[in-house]
This record gives C-alpha cells, sequence and structure tokens, in this order.
C-alpha cells in the first residue's frame, strides 16, 4: 500500500506522521516542494493552541490536540510550547459556552473558566470591552511553533525511512498521476492526499476548487517591540483583534482580511490593514504604536465551506483525497484532526482492497 502526501506544512507532515505511527507498513512518500520557511502558513502562523472553539466540532478537536500536547512531553519539545494562558472574548449569547466549557473540561480538567469580563477574578488584560463581554479563560493554553513542529516530524519520518522528497508536484490530476515529478513513481500511489494548504486549489487539475468548495485568503501580523505586562495568547472576537507574546518581549497581533481569492506565491502586506489593526490595538491594548515601528508580514491558507482541518473525497471514484482547509488556525487541531483523517484514510482503502495489509490501531 503506498501514499503520496503533498505539502510539506504542518497538515503535510502530521498526516505522514500519524501514518507512520498507525501503519508501520506502508509505503509513504512526503513531498515538501510546496512550502518555505516565510512563505507558507505554517511558517507565518502564531500557533496559538486552546482547548475553547465556538462551535462543538472544533471545539472537540482542539481540546483533544491540547490534551495530548499537554500529556507528551517529546511533542511539547518538538513544539517548543509556551504554556502563557489564553483569553477569548465573545458577546453574550454567540454561542453556549456553558456546553463548550464541558467539552474542553472533560479532556483538560481545572483548565477553563468563564464569567462575564466584569466578573473575572483578577485584572483583564484586554481593555475598552463591552459590557456583558464573556471571557474563557483556559490555564493550559499559550502557543507553539507550527514550523518547528512540521521540521521535527519530518526528521521523525526521515529517520523511519519515510520517502521526503523536495521535487515540486505541479498537478494532480483525478486519477492520482501526479505533474511535476520526473522520477517513477508519478502515478500508481493508491492514495494521493494533497496537504498544500493555500496551494490546494492551484494543484488540483481538471477539478473546480470554487465547486468543490475551496478558497485561499490572505493571512496579515504585525510584530510589534513590546507586549503589555501580563497579556498571554487571546482572541477578542468583539474586535477581531488576536495575538500573543514573542519570546523577545516583543507581541504578534492579528486581525481578520477580507482578501479572498489571493495567489499564495505573490500575497503582499496591505498597509491599510496595519493601520486598523493598530487603531485597534490602541483600544483595546493601550499600545500607542506608528506603522514604521512594526513589522508587517503576509501569508495565506486555504478556506473550506465546511470549516475545519479534515479529510475530504475529491470525487467519486479518485484516489486523490485532500487534508486542508482549517485556515490559518489549523495549529490548535491539527493533532486531533490528523489522527482522524489518518485513521480514515487507511480504513477507506482497506476497505477497497481488502486483500490488501492490515493495520493495527
Amino acid at each position: 500500500m503506498s501514499i503520496a502526501v503533498i505539502g510539506g506544512g504542518i497538515a503535510g507532515a502530521a498526516l505522514a506522521w500519524r501514518l507512520r505511527r498507525l501503519d508501520p507498513d506502508v509505503e509513504i512518500t512526503l513531498f515538501v516542494g510546496h512550502h518555505s520557511v516565510r512563505g507558507d502558513a505554517t511558517g507565518a502562523s502564531g500557533g496559538m493552541v486552546r482547548g475553547f472553539e465556538t462551535d462543538a466540532e472544533s471545539c472537540l478537536a482542539a481540546s483533544e490536540s491540547m490534551a495530548e500536547l499537554a500529556a507528551d512531553p517529546a511533542l511539547r519539545e518538538w513544539a517548543d510550547y509556551r504554556e502563557v494562558g489564553s483569553h477569548y472574548f465573545l458577546d453574550p449569547g454567540s454561542a453556549d459556552v456553558e456546553a463548550l466549557a464541558s467539552i474542553v473540561e472533560a479532556r483538560l480538567p481545572g483548565s477553563l473558566t468563564w464569567s462575564a469580563v466584569e466578573d473575572l477574578p483578577g485584572p483583564c488584560p484586554v481593555r475598552g470591552l463591552p459590557d456583558g463581554t464573556v471571557a474563557v479563560v483556559e490555564r493550559q493554553g499559550g502557543y507553539f511553533s507550527p514550523h518547528r513542529l512540521r521540521t521535527s516530524m519530518t526528521g521523525e519520518l526521515l529517520r523511519s525511512r519515510v520517502a521526503v522528497s523536495q521535487e515540486l508536484v505541479t498537478g494532480v490530476l483525478p486519477d492520482g498521476t501526479l505533474q511535476g515529478v520526473d522520477r517513477e513513481p508519478a502515478r500508481g500511489f493508491r492514495a494521493v492526499v494533497v496537504a498544500a494548504g493555500a496551494w490546494t486549489p492551484h494543484l488540483l487539475l481538471g477539478h473546480d476548487p470554487v465547486a468543490g468548495g475551496f478558497r485561499t485568503k490572505a493571512i496579515q501580523y504585525v510584530r510589534c517591540p513590546v507586549a503589555p505586562p501580563g497579556l498571554g495568547a487571546f482572541t477578542d472576537e468583539t474586535s477581531g483583534l488576536y495575538g500573543r507574546p514573542l519570546a523577545d518581549g516583543g507581541l504578534l497581533l492579528g486581525i481578520p482580511t477580507d482578501r479572498w481569492g489571493v495567489d499564495p506565491d505573490g500575497v503582499g502586506v496591505d498597509p491599510s490593514l496595519i493601520g486598523t489593526l493598530l487603531e485597534v490595538a490602541s483600544e483595546r491594548l493601550g499600545l500607542d504604536l506608528e506603522p514604521s515601528g512594526v513589522e508587517g508580514f503576509s501569508s495565506s491558507d486555504c478556506y473550506h465551506r465546511e470549516p475545519g482541518l479534515a479529510l475530504r473525497d475529491l470525487e467519486d471514484g479518485s484516489p486523490v483525497y485532500t487534508f486542508t482547509g482549517g485556515s490559518g488556525g489549523a495549529a490548535k487541531t491539527v493533532l486531533a484532526a490528523s489522527r482522524t483523517a489518518a485513521a480514515g484514510l487507511l480504513d477507506r482503502l482497506a476497505a477497497a482492497h481488502p486483500g490488501g495489509p492490515q493495520t493495527q490501531r
């Protein structure tokens, strides 16, 4: 049984790593040509992680991922995990916080508390929040380096004799043929999984990305030289601002963009968005910063009409799958999502080829 995984970001590396752990006999080729350290979402991601999300499915995946990270010293070292705490602020009534909190509590006991922001037991790290804003606080929240985690996983794959190829795949046909790969096997894989983030829609030759539910979107951040004291990772849905401290004492800040359909090879920084972001940062964090005093950088990622990082069929009868759609927040769910995707893929292949190797899980 041979499987090709296209994409060397955190999604592709994690999927190949899970496949190898679930079935040591499966032949895996990981094509990592579609990434660079600064050019993809994994290299640019802030890597904020927590258990709480505002829909149950994402909350389950995020809390399971957080629980695995918390329980595994090797993963924490691979990812350079920093437990700095997490605050999530949202409008009252916008989510069933009690039900979502119970999902997190079942997997991370004692980590989460929630209340109206005015009832927080200590000082709130974000100011100017509307009255009644709900504050979800997680002790075990924080951030890690998605780039370092993907590098660690890729190194482990090499040590376990998984083929890691630098060849640049330029397209994938519905029959599983890989274009741009000079050596064999360019075809003949039992399954081809395109996990190339924002490049995924461009690689799916003979397939309409829009009809398939895929869209690319720009992601933009700024690095600020200083962080307010005591500020951990935070997401403020009332303003859109999110961020986390940097190890050097600075601050990473972001705000959602509306730049859809971008070319992942040509995403640039939007100066007007930096201005908007700094206005919100002044209101919410009390930071008085000029655009010249921050470093802006951008990337892009792939979104799907059914949100979440998940294994998806390309079309009936095709050996091609995708593993993308988690947007810029996939770091929170990638551990659980990759485990589910790898198990699901092996089950599908076993069902399609009942005489093949049996997977032990």
